[in-house]
């Protein structure tokens, strides 16, 4: 038995034995490319986005509130500002103020405003879900494309091993003088071309396993190993065939992407609405307190008197006269606290916007929700007739299969019967070597199209349970 013999009959062996390796089946691959993927974590950030939109909406109808300080220092001739004179002293000043403003009315456009923003998370929600949705369709496709090679792959090396058997026998036939040395010839070249198939077969494996660990984003060089399906579950597949009708009304309401077009028309028709509140007036309630503090203000300390002369006449005879009179002897800079409580002052005032001519915005604005609206409609309308058609077509292709499979079926099952007896026949000489090699490759080939009958059956079936919002899996 030559090395290469070896290498596929070790190979097949490996193929079977996964205990070493972690086995994954086909919800664990779909769960951590859903973890892994770009995409799925691009519209989860586009979820939370969302979701500040609509905290956003809720706080704008609640008043804001704003502080505001300002200071510095004045030189020359300046206004002082707690007494609004004229100075030439340099003059250390600040100013405080709150205010704040509610809107009274704008024609419950923030409060549509709120409902739309929680209509688009919602959308944005069942965009990931269809994104996850699609993503799992994706990766049980590379899953049963990696079994179906591993399947490929092991009936090669079946026939491989059965062509070096047949190779051995005749050269035990050609020893004894009952076969010619040609049929030897025959076998040889026959056996390079199952070499060749191994070959072909090893590097369809390979190309399987790197779309499914590219498709879960998992390093190429990661050892893993499938959950095979057993024989019960390739012989035994369960179908369940869906009329279109069945399957049209679980799948209008289990595909994300025909919910979330139904959202997005909701949230059209109030864009309506928030862009015909925008034709009508607005009123507004607006409130302030402020305060300010200088170092001109100024207050007394400490009093004192001052003696002043000036000449009076009295009974036409010039007198002079002394009095005294009060003075300021110090002052201080009145304390912060006391200013800021002298000078404290409040203010309240309600306003009114009334659009009259915003240059044709508003009402742009308005037709363009109009045709928004429209354009969710026919999107909608497009995505349910796309559905439609996918159905149609999912329904056809699933009914196509299982002829195909009976059909493949029932082609193996007389292929293995004729080589049976064709074997039997070149045993006693009654079947040349040519006889016996055609027959061995229809065998493999009708053996192969049933695998890939099973494994199409199978798919178009999972296919088919995801339009009916049945959750992948074997």
């Amino acid at each position: 038995m030559n090395f290469k013999l070896l290498s596929c009959i070790g190979l097949i062996c490996f193929l079977q034995i996964g205990n070493s390796q972690q086995s994954w089946n086909l919800v664990q691959c779909i769960d951590f490319a859903v973890k892994n993927n770009i995409g799925l974590k691009q519209s989860q950030i586009a979820v939370q986005m969302a979701e500040l939109d609509v905290k956003t909406s809720k706080h704008q109808q609640f008043p804001d509130l704003s502080a505001g300080i300002n200071g510095g220092i004045s030189f020359g001739r300046n206004v002082d500002p707690t007494t609004n004179t004229f100075t030439t002293e340099n003059i250390l000043y600040s100013n405080y103020n709150l205010s704040s403003s509610v809107v009274l009315f704008q024609s419950g456009l923030m409060r549509n405003s709120v409902k739309q923003n929680k209509l688009l998370l919602n959308a944005g929600k069942e965009d990931h879900n269809q994104a996850v949705n699609d993503l799992s369709l994706s990766i049980a496709t590379f899953y049963l494309n990696v079994l179906l090679a591993e399947e490929r792959l092991e009936v090669a090396g079946r026939s491989l091993e059965l062509q070096q058997l047949q190779l051995d026998q005749i050269e035990k036939l050609i020893k004894a003088g009952v076969k010619p040395e040609a049929d030897a010839l025959e076998i040889k070249s026959q056996l390079a071309r199952a070499e060749q198939s191994i070959v072909l077969a090893e590097n369809g494996l390979d190309l399987a396993w790197l779309q499914l660990k590219q498709a879960m984003r998992m390093d190429p060089e990661t050892d893993m190993q499938l959950v095979r399906l057993t024989e019960e579950q390739l012989n035994k597949i369960e179908l369940e065939i869906y009329s279109f009708n069945q399957i049209e009304a679980k799948a209008v309401d289990q595909q994300a992407s025909l919910r979330a077009a139904k959202i997005r028309l909701e949230s059209a028709k109030i864009g309506e609405k928030m862009a015909r509140a925008l034709l009508y007036p607005s009123v507004f309630l607006s409130g302030s307190i402020g305060s300010r503090f200088s170092d001109a203000a100024i207050r007394p300390t400490a009093f004192g008197t001052e003696r002043q002369t000036y000449e009076v006449y009295i009974n036409n005879q010039l007198v002079k006269v002394e009095q005294d009179y009060p003075v300021i002897t110090q002052t201080e800079v009145i304390p912060f606290n006391t200013q800021f409580d002298q000078f404290l002052g409040y203010g309240v005032g309600v306003s009114v916007s009334i659009p009259i001519y915003k240059n044709y915005s508003n009402k742009a604005g308005l037709q363009k929700a109009k045709l928004a609206t429209k354009l969710s409609d026919l999107d909608l309308q497009l995505k349910k007739e796309i559905l439609d058609q996918n159905l149609y077509t999912a329904i056809a292709n699933v009914k196509a299969a299982l002829k195909e499979h009976e059909a493949a079926m029932k082609s193996f099952e007389a292929g293995n019967s004729a080589f049976e007896k064709t074997s039997k026949k070149f045993q006693i000489g009654a079947a040349s070597t040519f006889e016996l090699n055609v027959s061995q490759a229809n065998l493999q080939t009708t053996e192969i199209n049933l695998l890939i009958a099973k494994y199409d059956l199978i798919f178009k079936q999972k296919l088919l349970d995801y339009y009916a919002g049945k959750r992948i899996e074997l």
